[in-house]
């Protein structure tokens, strides 16, 4: 894998002003929790520390400064500081540190462990994310398999099954809290929960608080069982939390105001001239 490389930065002009903002969506890595990967081997990712090698090879500094050019956050826990239900305790972003990865695959027994790597188009410069990840991946002995393609090709896979390791960006709305991944994303996939847990995820534990906090009326108390679910899904590494991403938008000149919003969707109506 070629090394992490700066890429073409958007510069502003006499006729393009460039805007910044912040997304509320979460930008992270998924692993599958079934028993094979998708070309029959045994999936040496249910070993927790398979997950948390891979954690530790990748170096969220080096991701921020070089692919997202220093607007995006590095993150430790899977939801923003704005959504209700995060917990300050948990967003402790983890340190790049390959020697103790190589260690913990090599007890693992994990040592040139090669699965597919899928990433899509929708995210912001998720193609480099994904190119820079898997070459930390592999300079710790790993040997991912990157499939890059469009979001309207990847996405049929993904929620077939047919992925080893994937990235999703969650962009909780700011009227909802935590509730909305906690039960989409890393709940037990059955009935009206785990519609995006792709990676075939079962936590009873998990499953337990969330569902809880799904008839909790106490919004202190809800909010609470949230972070605790938040707590498990870190302790487990059910997910790999890398970075909110930024927001950018470049627009004529002549526009006075263009307002930004988290959710990164024009209000073209509230656009002044």
């Amino acid at each position: 894998m070629a090394p992490v490389q700066d890429i073409p930065r958007l510069e502003a002009s006499p006729q393009v002003k460039v805007l910044e903002g912040t997304d509320l969506r979460t930008v992270m890595i998924g692993f599958s929790q079934r028993d094979q990967l998708i070309d029959g081997k045994p999936n040496l990712m249910k070993d927790i520390r398979v997950r948390q090698a891979m954690q530790l090879a990748i170096d969220l500094d080096l991701i921020q400064k070089k692919v997202m050019r220093g607007k995006s956050r590095n993150a430790g826990a899977l939801v923003a500081p704005q959504i209700p239900g995060y917990d300050a305790a948990l967003d402790q972003p983890m340190k790049a540190d390959p020697e103790k990865a190589k260690e913990l695959l090599k007890a693992a027994g994990a040592e040139g462990f090669a699965f597919n790597f899928n990433c899509a188009d929708s995210l912001v410069n998720e193609e480099q994310v994904c190119q820079a990840v898997a070459s930390m991946w592999s300079r710790v002995g790993l040997k991912p398999q990157l499939d890059q393609g469009t979001r309207a090709v990847q996405t049929p896979k993904r929620s077939s099954g047919k992925v080893d390791v994937y990235t999703l960006g969650w962009a909780t709305l700011p009227m909802l809290d935590t509730y909305s991944l906690t039960s989409q994303v890393l709940h037990t996939k059955e009935g009206s929960f785990g519609i995006f847990n792709w990676g075939g995820w079962s936590d009873k534990e998990f499953d337990k608080v969330t569902e809880a906090s799904a008839v909790e009326l106490d919004q202190t108390k809800r909010l609470a069982m949230e972070a605790q679910s938040l707590k498990i899904a870190k302790d487990h590494v059910l997910m790999i939390p890398l970075h909110q991403q930024p927001l950018a938008w470049a627009t004529n000149s002549k526009i006075k105001d263009f307002p930004l919003f988290s959710d990164n969707l024009p209000r073209l109506w509230l656009v002044k001239m």
